[in-house]
């Protein structure tokens, strides 16, 4: 086969890929669309971003009974001149604790907080409020809120793999979302519950979503250091009681 009939080959296959890919994204042209996405203020780092979100009581004065926790939601299409309404659903999870509305969240479609639900004229963009609910039992255990976007007479649904959410929440303390794998790596080793308690103890700081999220680089440095020679008067302390996580392994902050 001759060279340049190879690259007519190609021309011509490239080209229907193209266009392939281009009426992937005609189709969310063709009506309203809505779907998750992340803060305004992340837009252009991840997509993705909150896609799961972890939030906590723990810090809370035992007067709060419940608070409110934010995930963005985007139209894709043309804006509007009035006010259109979106409808969400919780979807059970499978193999973990479900969130029970009533008891651990405000339903979607309860009066109370249905009309919240709503992408306001000549916008196209929102933030969602999830209620949830200060419920006992959140002292011991923790729970999972599945939330999907449904179809309705204003918006059909975006991009599937944007469709949903996931919260979990409880009453103790727990791993804010800012810790992550590489926040674990660099910086202060694997979450544990009583590493999280010591930290709080040895710092006097909350350790909580805001406070890590919001941490220069070097305060954290400052802090890893700090809290690093703490485990080890700890210990010298301690000799036949170290330091230990939940489950038993010691408790250690990055080099």
């Amino acid at each position: 086969m001759k060279p340049y009939f190879i690259l007519i080959i190609v021309g011509i296959a490239c080209i229907s890929f193209i266009s392939c890919k281009k009426d992937q994204y005609y189709i969310f042209d063709d009506i309203p669309r809505v779907q998750f996405g992340p803060p305004i203020s992340t837009l252009k780092l991840n997509e993705y971003t909150d896609s799961l979100k972890s939030e906590t009581f723990f810090y809370e004065s035992q007067d709060t009974k419940q608070d409110t926790v934010y995930f963005d939601i985007y139209t894709v299409g043309e804006t509007s001149k009035k006010d259109r309404k979106y409808q969400l659903q919780q979807v059970q999870l499978q193999g973990i604790e479900n969130a029970v509305p009533g008891k651990h969240f405000i339903p979607f479609d309860d009066p109370a907080v249905a009309d919240l639900y709503v992408i306001k004229s000549d916008s196209v963009h929102a933030r969602v409020p999830i209620v949830i609910l200060r419920d006992g039992e959140l002292k011991s255990k923790t729970v999972n809120l599945g939330i999907s976007i449904v179809a309705n007479a204003n918006f059909a649904i975006g991009e599937p793999t944007k469709s949903w959410r996931k919260l979990q929440f409880t009453d103790r303390l727990s791993q804010p979302n800012a810790w992550t794998a590489s926040y674990s790596t660099y910086y202060f080793g694997a979450y544990s519950v009583r590493k999280h308690e010591f930290m709080i103890e040895v710092t006097a700081q909350r350790w909580d979503q805001n406070f890590i999220a919001t941490l220069p680089l070097d305060q954290m440095n400052y802090y890893k250091s700090v809290l690093g020679m703490a485990v080890i008067d700890y210990n010298k302390q301690h000799p036949d009681a170290p330091l230990r996580a939940e489950n038993g392994d010691l408790i250690t902050f990055p080099n």
